[in-house]
């Protein structure tokens, strides 16, 4: 033993500095999240109001499984009631995404189900996937939009492929979805995707999301690449949907603050599993070492 690591040495004395100061980090990050949550918490009415919504899920994943060469996921089980908001989070590579896909089934898992609406979509044709399909609205990455086609048709497809609006009908849902999205519809509609900054595709990518109406709302990684003022303003609009629209959502996200104020629930993936699932106020109090850990990287 060295002079160093001796007790009460230099040594000693570093490393207590250097736990000390994880703990207090850890504290400092724990403590912002959750004034982070209060701050957006819902008032007593809304809460009332999502307790009495809370019955079926209308989301429910129940023992999933799914492999390719190696293990995605195991054993995966969450559901989202009626308006609740699940914001699904974890590391890279932790299969994220591919519960999305397995939510729209263009997965099907090796084991387990997945219900929508109390139906297990699972065992579907492909004609009964796309009528169940016609449910749900899909906000991508980096919006998706069509680059050669304008504001207003890429809003207006799935209006043309889904309904029998006539012209003026889909004019009037499109303008009436730009504004839900705080943008001017006479001033976006006939721009092209490239014309537009990150935050208005990103808001041009919801309103083609919610052009049809849905029950359900699906969103992979809504902020991203977004600066933090445009991930403020994303982030409030999907709680406005939420509020306003009562719709139920799956949020794939990777920014943990944006997640724990837009989330009802949170679900934290880590090697395959779900090893949380529950309220933010949940997480950002737990001792677990590892979601402890998680939320102090953000």
């Amino acid at each position: 033993m060295t002079s160093d690591d001796a007790p009460g040495g230099p040594g000693t004395q570093r490393r207590r500095a250097d736990d000390r100061a994880r703990v207090s980090t850890r504290t400092e990050v724990r403590e912002a999240i959750r004034t982070e949550i209060a701050a957006d918490a819902p008032t007593t009415s809304e809460m009332r109001v999502r307790r009495e919504n809370a019955g079926m899920p209308v989301i429910e994943l129940d023992h999933v499984s799914l492999a390719f060469d190696e293990p995605v996921l195991e054993e995966i089980s969450f559901a989202a009631n009626e308006g609740e908001t699940v914001v699904v989070v974890g590391e890279s590579g932790t299969g994220k995404s591919t519960i999305l896909k397995l939510i729209l089934r263009l997965l099907v898992p090796d084991k387990g189900r997945v219900l929508i609406d109390g139906e297990d979509i699972t065992h579907l044709s492909f004609e009964e996937a796309l009528k169940v399909r016609q449910k749900m609205g899909m906000v991508f990455q980096g919006a998706a939009l069509f680059d050669s086609m304008t504001v207003f048709e890429n809003v207006a497809y799935p209006l043309r492929e889904h309904t029998d609006l006539n012209e003026d009908e889909i004019e009037a849902r499109v303008r009436e979805k730009l504004q839900f999205v705080d943008l001017d519809a006479d001033q976006v509609m006939q721009m092209m995707p490239a014309e537009l900054s990150g935050g208005m595709r990103k808001r041009v990518g919801i309103a083609r999301g919610i052009a049809n109406n849905p029950e359900l709302i699906l969103y992979d990684e809504p902020t991203s690449g977004l600066d933090p003022l445009t991930t403020g303003t994303i982030t409030r609009l999907i709680m406005k949907l939420q509020r306003e629209l009562g719709v139920t959502s799956v949020v794939v996200s990777h920014d943990i603050r944006s997640a724990f104020r837009m989330a009802t629930k949170v679900a934290l993936l880590y090697e395959h599993h779900v090893v949380f699932f529950g309220t933010p106020e949940e997480m950002a109090g737990s001792d677990n070492e590892y979601i402890r850990d998680f939320l102090g990287g953000f």
